[in-house]
This record gives C-alpha cells, structure tokens and sequence, in this order.
C-alpha cells in the first residue's frame, strides 16, 4: 500500500526558530546565574585570601616586636640602678652622644602618625654580670682592666661594652683583644684599640675624647664597671608609608648602622604606650601614657617608673572594596571618645585614653579591610632591677 504523501509530510517533526529562541534565553539566563555565583564565590575568596595575608603580616609584625621587647634593658643594670643615663660613641672620626638610652623610647608619631619605637638590649650571656674596674682607665693606655673571676670566660673579641657608672653617661667601646696576666689572674685587660677587629673604637690619640673629665677611676664606694653588650642589639622599629599610601613595618639596626629592613607588607599604623608605675620601687602599673609632653623625654627619676608598654599594629587588605565600609573595624567608638580616621587601638577608659590611628591619608582608605592587634609586654629586666 502507497503511503499518502501529505501523511508522510506531518510525520516529519523537527524545531522551529521559535524554539531555538526561547532555548537560546534559557541557557543565556543559566550561563549568567553561573557567572554571578561564580563572581560572588571568587570575591569572597579573594575577600578572604588578602585578609588572612593581612592577618599573618599583622602576627608576624607584632610577636617579631614583642619578642624583643621581652629582652629589652637586659645588661643595662647594675645593682638596682641603671649603669649610665647615656654613651657617648666613636661615629665618623667624631665622638657622638646618645642622651636617651633606655631599654624602650617610644618617639611619638605627629599628627597621630605611626610611632617609633626603639629597644636596646644586650645579646651577651653575661650581659646581666657586670665586671668592676680594677685600674683607673683615663685613656692613656687602650684598655680597660676588670675582675676575673670566671676564667676569660665573660668577654671575646668584637664585643661591645658599655663602661660607666650609675647617674652619668657610659662610653661603649669594642674588645680587640683580651690580655691577661700570669701574676695577677684577678685582673683581665680588655684592649679597645682601634682596627677591623673593633671598629667602633677611636684611635689611641683620641680616647679621652670619649671619656668623662678625668677619666674613670677605681672607686669601691661608687665603682666603675664595665657590662657586656655583645653585639649590642639596639634596633628600631617604625611604619614606613610609601607615595600611594600603602605600608609595611621595617626594623633598622641602629648599632650596625644598616639600612632599614621590611619585615611585614601590609602594616599602615603603629601606636604604642608607656605603662607607668607610681614609684619606681613599685611594680604595679597605675596608668598609660603617649611618649609626649614629659614622657617624650623622660628624666633620669622617671626612667625606672616604665614598668610595661603597649602595643597596637594596624594591618590593612591590598583588596580595595567595592562600596565603603562601615562599622568598628573602619572607625572607632571608645570611651574616651569617637574616631572616624581608623579604627581602635584596644578599649580603653576615660582617665586612660587610647591613642588614635589616622589612616585618612589615603583617599578612599575605608574601602579597604583592617585588623588591629595589640598585646600589653612587662619589661622584666626592668622590674628585676628596681
């Protein structure tokens, strides 16, 4: 039988442009879901990524900090009293004096800038050991003759140290060599002359000029003593802002006179506080101070009341968001009153104000995420010491 061909022709079925169309808007509308979920789950995760980034710089940052505040003040004491108020130093052919030695200064940032802050400490096991001048050292003969009483064992070659006594200004020298002397074991001669081995030390001719009027005499009421720094880890640390505003924290090596080394990208702010005590017998801290009015520089009596300090870092995400943020972790709102430059420092009270971060500065800075981290460190050689 001959199948009709009009039959075979409704038989044939296939799509039409109508329905090419509408499938065409169904998968465009699906492939525009995928790309918006994918969007939205790649800038959560690049959300993420720059903000753990910004939270191991800020934790690098402040334990590098706090680990070395825990040393600071360590060989800068002699019985209970600081062994000198400053030292003078040999730097380019010329004595220079440091009038503001002391185991933490903080140098206060203008404007609410980031502060500084400087430690010095000494890397020697010995450094807590101070030895007595045994002989008058008046700069006539380089060196400096001291106790023996651990066999040669307290000082090498290279070493720095810090001669003084209490209540005036050391002069920090380097041992080129040690002598000692077969008919005296008592006695050991540190050498300060200059040369490659100690570098620090000024020629033979012009050591008075490091020394106070008349020299350093062998006094047992009042003694001289001589205490080993070893390399003598005096170091800075600092925010440095660069032209676009963005940040690192960069630690300088102010014994070795290097230049400064970053240390941790992403650091915008650094502020921190002295922890003082009533007295300086005391050892409980009753306020917290900036580094300004007379705590910029403080007297000689105040120095052993700066029983702790305060730390706060400010580490910002290189993400820069696409609407402003808002909240506590952009501004701050505290006791002692609101701040809408940056964010909080810690909690704080009225009679105890926090400092205050300024991160204005660059133009469209709270579109940008922030962590603060801060930690409260003792100064322990300081309070074994009074």
């Amino acid at each position: 039988m001959i199948r009709s061909p009009l039959r075979t022709r409704f038989r044939q079925h296939g799509m039409s442009l109508v329905d090419v169309l509408v499938g065409m808007v169904i998968g465009l509308i699906g492939m525009i879901v995928v790309f918006q979920s994918f969007n939205a789950f790649e800038g959560q995760k690049r959300t993420t990524t720059v903000t753990n980034d910004a939270q191991e710089s800020g934790l690098m940052g402040l334990s590098t900090i706090e680990r070395e505040v825990r040393l600071a003040g360590y060989g800068m004491f002699y019985q209970n009293d600081t062994i000198c108020t400053g030292y003078r130093q040999w730097v380019n052919n010329n004595p220079v004096e440091l009038t503001n030695f002391l185991p933490v200064v903080i140098t206060n940032g203008a404007s609410d800038s980031p502060d500084t802050i400087t430690l010095a400490f000494s890397t020697s096991g010995f450094g807590a050991t101070p030895s007595q001048v045994q002989v008058d050292f008046k700069g006539g003969i380089p060196e400096v003759v001291v106790d023996n009483t651990i066999s040669n064992k307290v000082y090498k070659a290279g070493d720095y140290i810090l001669v003084g006594r209490t209540g005036q200004a050391c002069t920090r020298l380097q041992v080129s060599s040690i002598r000692t002397d077969p008919l005296n074991p008592k006695f050991l001669a540190l050498k300060v002359e200059a040369g490659s081995t100690a570098p620090a030390n000024p020629p033979a001719d012009k050591l008075n000029l490091l020394l106070p009027a008349g020299g350093y005499t062998n006094d047992r009421i009042r003694p001289t003593v001589v205490a080993n720094m070893g390399l003598m880890r005096r170091v800075s640390y600092a925010v440095n802002i660069d032209a676009n505003n963005n940040g690192n924290l960069q630690v300088e090596d102010l014994t070795a006179g290097t230049a400064p080394i970053p240390i941790a990208a992403g650091i915008v702010g650094l502020q921190a506080q002295y922890g003082i005590s009533a007295t300086t017998n005391s050892q409980e801290v009753t306020s917290w101070v900036n580094a300004t009015g007379s705590w910029a520089n403080p007297a000689f009596a105040d120095q052993g009341r700066v029983k702790a300090v305060r730390i706060a870092l400010v580490a910002r995400s290189q993400l820069r968001e696409k609407d402003e943020l808002q909240g506590l972790d952009v501004t701050c709102t505290n006791n002692s009153g609101n701040n809408d430059k940056g964010p909080c420092a810690w909690r704080d009270t009225t009679a105890n104000p926090a400092p205050i971060f300024d991160l204005s500065a660059k133009s469209d800075w709270k579109h940008h995420r922030y962590r603060v981290y801060e930690t409260i460190v003792p100064l322990r050689n300081v309070m074994w010491q009074y």
